[in-house]
């Protein structure tokens, strides 16, 4: 791999987590730069800038072009005093929503506990990294992690830092993984998140991709139960009892009961079971897992059950995906309901059958169901075609809005054409820049007409 002469980091924080603790030259963002610099510079010859920027100091889509990595290093009074909102609209809008393409780039690194929903949805998905530990599941009664501090055993410092490094050369050298396996681990519980990370950590040296890699997610955000949506993605998923321990029977059935197919595992480690208040909830828990066959129940020493993980995904025969039939993917989203007639002309039209998939939302159970099926198509449809009919303006401003943000969901194919279909022609120059084509039409059966013409 033949590096650059030179790499610019941006590292955007408060002065306020910054400020040297007493017998101590150096603050906790001083000390964090200057440990990945040298870490950096160990392994490679190239030059690494280091810039700074405050909590009011926005960063311009001039800044993320000319930058190879950019750290947000949050806590409380970050949130509370930056613009971390004005630099995601700035981002989004400059790179046109493609979520993906920022996120590599922008990574979060947490000091202090931060309220999850104080943070941008757009800028919420990069990997993160935790500096501190809560105690007791009260997140007022916290530490931070520190890497100087004799007094402090500090080795889930370096083993983060360390995570870091390993991902700051991977945005360096560009690598965009293929991953042979995909598991999921649930984030849940707060007493097992060392060893969460100890196991993921493991499990992608072994080129198994981990679902949630992060604690948020633009594609669940579409979804009513987003633990499902990423279960779905896997093959095989693992949990631990902690979340299982306060839900009562019918919650719990519903729990074990979700994705029964998928083999499940759930780890007890045997150092949270010898803890009184847990040994009675475990065994219980215990029991009533074995009615369901999917799941498995191991106790074992944690580097025992990695290899039980790492077994299991070897002998699990890989996913084959469809070929997929030569033909484009039509999406038409629709203020109007369309008459039965037409609907099965769209579908069983010779010429059209031969040239399209076409796909109408019309007839779908229930919210959670459309949803995924709307993110899949806004994944990977060819053409999109709005019908409005209706004059209602605020419905044509959303829908623009979705198809706008399809690049952000991991497409792997450029959109070919946009259109949007109505009696009126006179659409605001908002819609046209957006590379919408308008089409007027009198009655939707002339729909077909225009496909044809594609």
């Amino acid at each position: 791999m033949k590096y650059k002469d030179t790499y610019r980091i941006i590292i955007k924080f408060t002065q306020n987590d910054n400020i040297p603790t007493s017998g101590q030259d150096s603050g906790w963002v001083d000390y964090f730069a200057k440990i990945l610099k040298t870490a950096l510079n160990y392994q490679i010859n190239s030059e690494i800038q280091i810039v700074y920027k405050n909590e009011t100091e926005l960063i311009t889509a001039e800044d993320f072009d000319t930058s190879d990595l950019v750290i947000y290093i949050l806590s409380p009074a970050f949130v509370f005093s930056s613009n971390i909102n004005q630099d995601a609209t700035t981002l989004e809008t400059s790179f046109n929503f493609d979520i993906p393409y920022i996120n590599f780039k922008v990574k979060k690194v947490f000091k202090a506990p931060v309220k999850i929903e104080e943070l941008p949805l757009s800028l919420s998905t990069p990997t993160y990294y935790r500096f501190y530990d809560i105690n007791n599941r009260n997140e007022i009664e916290y530490e931070t992690y520190e890497g100087w501090n004799e007094f402090q055993e500090n080795s889930k410092y370096w083993m983060i830092m360390a995570d870091i490094i390993n991902d700051t050369f991977r945005i360096f050298e560009q690598n965009k993984e293929e991953f042979e396996h995909k598991v999921f681990i649930s984030n849940k519980s707060d007493e097992y998140f060392n060893e969460r990370n100890s196991i993921k950590r493991e499990l992608k040296a072994f080129n198994a991709q981990i679902y949630p890699d992060e604690d948020f997610s633009i594609e669940a955000n579409y979804m009513d139960d987003s633990e499902l949506f990423f279960m779905k993605k896997c093959d095989v998923s693992l949990h631990f009892p902690d979340e299982f321990l306060d839900l009562n029977n019918e919650a719990r059935d519903k729990a074990f009961n979700k994705l029964a197919e998928q083999k499940r595992f759930i780890w007890f480690s045997p150092q949270e079971a010898l803890k009184p208040e847990k040994k009675a909830k475990y065994n219980e828990l215990k029991v009533q897992l074995k009615p369901y066959k999917n799941i498995e129940a191991v106790e074992s020493p944690i580097e025992e059950f990695k290899s039980i993980l790492k077994e299991k995904l070897l002998s699990n025969p890989q996913n084959q995906e469809e070929s997929p039939e030569n033909l484009e993917s039509v999406y038409i989203l629709s203020d109007v309901k369309l008459e039965k007639e037409l609907v099965s002309q769209l579908h069983e039209d010779f010429d059209l059958k031969d040239k399209f998939h076409i796909h109408l939302l019309n007839n779908v159970e229930n919210v959670t169901e459309y949803r995924e099926q709307h993110y899949n198509l806004l994944k990977n449809a060819d053409y999109f075609i709005i019908l409005h009919l209706n004059e209602n303006q605020e419905w044509l401003k959303s829908m623009v809005a979705e198809i706008r943000k399809a690049p952000g969901f991991n497409r792997k194919k450029i959109i070919k054409r946009k259109y949007i279909l109505g009696h009126n022609t006179s659409l605001p120059n908002n819609y046209v820049e957006e590379n919408f084509f308008i089409i007027q039409i009198k009655e939707p059966k002339e729909i077909v007409h225009y496909l044809k013409e594609i």
